[in-house]
């Protein structure tokens, strides 16, 4: 009767963690396609999150906002600069900054970062002066990724 027990417990709890994934995913898509309701919960959905943001989901939510970037750029930098004077750390993590400084590329090849930028460069050019700033700080951390790709090349 215990073993059965402990055995319908483990079975919730993962049935639980899947549908805690499965939210998870839906809420990254969300994220990742600018819309807006979602971007604009984005300060309130990350305070909610607390602590429990893992090193996994916060770069999963990183990149979905690095992607909603493209989409609606001045919407997303509406967002991500509010973090700037919040004084939640976890906030902190997501602002303007970290998004402009093509936070993809710590697990992407040079040929997802480049096929990045060539989407983000333009859609913050449109954006004007919104955007001004994060395309200055994107082109600056592409020209490095270029110097160092020059200096090191891989063999």
């Amino acid at each position: 009767m215990i073993r059965c027990g402990i055995v319908l417990a483990i079975f919730i709890l993962s049935a639980s963690c899947m549908a805690s994934d499965s939210d998870w995913n839906a809420y990254i898509r969300l994220v990742a396609s600018a819309d807006p309701t979602t971007i604009q919960a984005l300060p309130e959905k990350i305070k909610s999150i607390g602590d429990s943001l893992d090193d996994d989901r916060a770069e999963q939510l990183t990149t979905a906002i690095s992607m909603a970037l493209i989409k609606e750029p001045i919407a997303v930098l509406d967002v991500t600069n509010q973090f700037k004077t919040s004084t939640n750390r976890l906030q902190q993590r997501f602002g303007t900054l970290l998004i402009c400084s093509l936070p993809l590329m710590t697990n992407a090849t040079k040929t997802q970062v480049e096929a990045y930028f060539v989407k983000a460069e333009p859609a913050l050019e449109q954006a004007g002066k919104p955007a001004a700033e994060c395309l200055n700080n994107m082109r600056d951390t592409i020209d490095e990724i270029r110097q160092e790709a020059v200096k090191s090349p891989k063999q």
